[in-house]
């Protein structure tokens, strides 16, 4: 599950990166693996805290504002200029596009029903290392209660 979430959110920095001005062609793959290495040590930090409500909670409408969304924007630029060396603007700019659409496009996954294999359990699964037992499974039980399913 985690080699999926990683390749989802590459995807999402390659095709936000691949046009964007500013990101010098030979530090475009680096650019990508620092912006998706970021965003995933950022998800997994939420993911273990137990805040997966509010991760998935900031996809689609109104995507990229509230704390958590600003905090892994934050981190995303903080790694781009300090390891990447690009332009705050440009980092920031690269953030805002990926960090919305990486959390939109998660939420989809997760909702949709005939996605095997991923689901809520396996996402956070995927993004802490562990498996959905004990107390993840009445966090999980309570999360699909939000978005209607049932365990």
């Amino acid at each position: 599950m985690f080699e999926k979430i990683m390749n989802l959110v590459k995807g999402q920095a390659m095709d936000t990166i691949g046009g964007m001005q500013g990101v010098p062609e030979e530090k475009k793959k680096e650019v990508v693996e620092t912006t998706a290495g970021s965003l995933i040590d950022g998800l997994k930090e939420h993911a273990a805290s137990g805040g997966i409500a509010s991760l998935l909670g900031m996809g689609g409408a109104g995507a990229g504002s509230g704390s958590l969304s600003s905090g892994l924007v934050s981190n995303v630029v903080d790694a781009l200029t300090s390891k990447v060396g690009l332009n705050p603007s440009v980092a920031q700019k690269i953030a805002s596009s990926v960090v919305p659409a990486v959390t939109s496009l998660l939420k989809g996954k997760v909702a949709d029903t005939g996605e095997p294999g991923f689901n809520l359990e396996s996402l956070v699964g995927g993004l802490t290392g562990k498996g959905s037992g004990g107390a993840a499974g009445g966090i999980m039980n309570a999360v699909e209660g939000l978005f209607g399913k049932k365990s």
